[in-house]
């Protein structure tokens, strides 16, 4: 524990965002890792070896784009072939490419920037010679199931009944291949294609609201599957296509977050979330699984989001968050050998023993305790202002971590505390939490943040006075909801491409969303007046809080006009607002240059507001 921040109250806000930020990871076959960093600003294809030990080697650059994110990646089962998507300045259509692993210039699969494609990890046949996508090429309000020859192009599309198709993974033979049908964030059905019969079976067939999700394929052809059928929570379990049936690998109070099989081994390797935090476990069905170290500096609470198995070496390469530094990639040894983190991103010399966050609840309108992670400056003893920020989503969950580009921390060593609540609508908690969301955009949930704020006014160290919200996408609507319905307890506000009028909002979504619209938010052509009552700018001239408005002026989600017409409407009240516009940027930031602005004007303008010249 800091027992004064003193020392860290000068360190400016720069220093936070020199790291550098990771996605995908996956392994090759030559004692290296592959994943996703923005290293060189944008993120682009790395790989980097190491040693029997898991000593860190050197890092090396496969793709080197500036206007054009590297999303996801697939490596080729012979570990010489790398299959990527990528979108250009923050547009969301991805294009598919691929680009040897000893390096070498991408070579377009695909190159329609009018529509949108999607590949998985496990989307390359075992014999390398065909690719699985899924597109919206046919009409842009579906996506189709995709099989691509690479070498002559020719493709065709097994599954495309007008509905949503995403995550094929092929099995060890090739013969067949599992995708998943998506029908709303918790209604998802999975189907295994059979090639050479041209036949394909539901897993686990229902006919209620719930998730079904393949994520892989033993050796013995098996399908590990992600499921809340029956259950609470999303829960593992190996489903045989032979005999339908199910063996349970996880069943308890908590999500699955991410599973995968080891052949080497013959193990089942799956992650669980309590309470936000990751839990790693291994072991062989029908037996005891066994709880796998996480790497540790010092830390002994992390989120991992990524995860892949070295064959080989038996280890585990995965992204390591922990709660009060950067990510990392890291190294976990499956068998005796150590754990070792790979890489050291943190640059910027702030120091490592910033207070990790405190998981606290506070109880709500109706009795029910909303979990949240509390980030209390240290060592002061005077009354501090506070910021609540607001998780995106809805149905997405706050972690502990180095929040937005490192905002959380430096907000602690200014003397600033903030509160992440995971409202109700978020993930991690079960699914009728997470349903609680639906169609109540602007409603519950508000009086869920209601509560948030008052505890924080409540509490001594707090300066009741002195209090911001903070939020982007979801969170940046509910900051919004804050600002102009519960005016009186704000002195600032920010919004990062934030909807502000949920009438037009619902009308500009991408083709694919607007299925969802109906059960998700509400008819923007029946119920205008419903979500009209419910969006922000209607009551906008209630607003009392300075805000600051940040937008990408690509943003296929939340078009620009959202926080346009927000904008436009303080303006001609003769409100406070400062507005910023990314033109090269959609729905948040790819390019670690404009995160460190964006996230830097956010910090700025807090602290301003919230401490001024204290």
């Amino acid at each position: 524990m800091v027992k004064s921040d003193r020392h860290l109250s000068h360190l400016s806000y720069d220093r936070f965002t020199q790291y550098f930020r990771y996605g995908a990871v996956d392994t090759l076959g030559d004692n290296s890792v592959i994943y996703t960093s923005d290293i060189n600003g944008q993120f682009n294809i790395w790989t980097q070896s190491y040693s029997g030990n898991a000593v860190p080697g050197y890092q090396r650059m496969l793709t080197a784009f500036h206007d054009r994110t590297v999303r996801d990646f697939a490596v080729s089962p012979d570990g010489r072939q790398i299959y990527f998507m990528a979108d250009c300045n923050g547009n969301e259509q991805f294009q598919i490419y691929r680009i040897g692993s000893s390096g070498g210039d991408p070579i377009s699969i695909t190159s329609d920037e009018t529509v949108r494609h999607e590949l998985n990890k496990g989307s390359i046949h075992p014999g390398g010679k065909l690719i699985a996508y899924c597109d919206n090429s046919r009409t842009r309000t579906d996506f189709d199931l995709v099989i691509m020859d690479i070498r002559s192009g020719r493709e065709k599309r097994p599954l495309h009944e007008g509905v949503i198709w995403a995550f094929p993974v092929w099995d060890k033979t090739g013969a067949c291949l599992t995708a998943t049908q998506i029908n709303s964030n918790t209604d998802m059905h999975s189907f295994i294609y059979n090639m050479r019969k041209s036949k394909t079976a539901e897993i686990m067939p229902h006919a209620e609201e719930g998730v079904v999700a393949a994520v892989g394929w033993t050796e013995e052809g098996k399908v590990l599957v992600v499921s809340d059928i029956g259950h609470e929570f999303r829960n593992l379990f190996l489903y045989n296509p032979e005999n339908e049936k199910l063996m349970p690998v996880f069943e308890g109070k908590n999500d699955v977050d991410g599973a995968l099989y080891t052949p080497v081994t013959g193990e089942v390797v799956y992650a669980i979330n309590t309470d936000g935090y990751t839990e790693l476990y291994r072991g062989r069905p029908g037996s005891r699984f066994a709880r796998i170290q996480m790497p540790c500096r010092g830390h002994l609470s992390s989120v991992l989001s990524g995860m892949s198995v070295d064959l080989k070496r038996r280890n585990l390469a995965i992204v390591w968050a922990p709660d009060n530094r950067p990510p990392e990639i890291a190294i976990v040894g499956l068998s005796k050998r150590k754990s070792s983190i790979l890489t050291d991103s943190m640059a910027g010399g702030v120091p490592g023993n910033i207070p990790s966050p405190e998981l606290v609840h506070f109880r709500s309108f109706d009795g029910r305790m909303i979990p949240a992670f509390y980030y209390r400056p240290a060592g002061r003893r005077s009354r501090f202002p506070a910021v609540l920020s607001i998780h995106g989503g809805p149905e997405s969950q706050e972690r502990p971590g180095w929040g937005y580009e490192g905002l959380y921390q430096f907000l602690q060593c200014s003397g600033i505390a903030v509160l992440c609540p995971n409202i109700r609508g978020s993930t991690g908690y079960g699914k009728s939490y997470q349903k609680l969301i639906h169609r109540d955009w602007g409603g519950d949930e508000l009086r869920d943040l209601r509560a948030a704020a008052e505890w924080l006014r409540n509490r001594r160290e707090i300066d009741g006075e002195r209090m911001a919200v903070f939020g982007g996408s979801f969170g940046g609507f509910a900051a919004l909801s804050c600002v102009t319905r519960l005016p009186e307890f704000w002195t600032a506000g920010v919004d990062i491409c934030g909807p502000s009028n949920l009438v037009t909002f619902c009308k500009s979504v991408p083709p694919f969303w607007k299925r969802f619209m109906r059960d998700w938010v509400g008819d923007a052509d029946t119920e205008a007046d419903f979500l009209m009552e419910r969006s922000p700018i209607t009551y906008i001239d209630r607003t009392k809080a300075d805000m600051l408005i940040i937008q990408g002026a690509n943003d296929p989600r939340v078009v620009k006009e959202e926080s346009d017409q927000m904008v436009e409407r303080l303006r001609q009240l003769g409100r406070y607002v400062e507005y910023i516009v990314f033109p090269d940027e959609g729905h948040g930031f790819t390019k670690s240059e404009n995160a460190r602005k964006g996230f830097g004007a956010v910090a700025q303008f807090l602290v301003e507001r919230l401490r001024g010249k204290d």
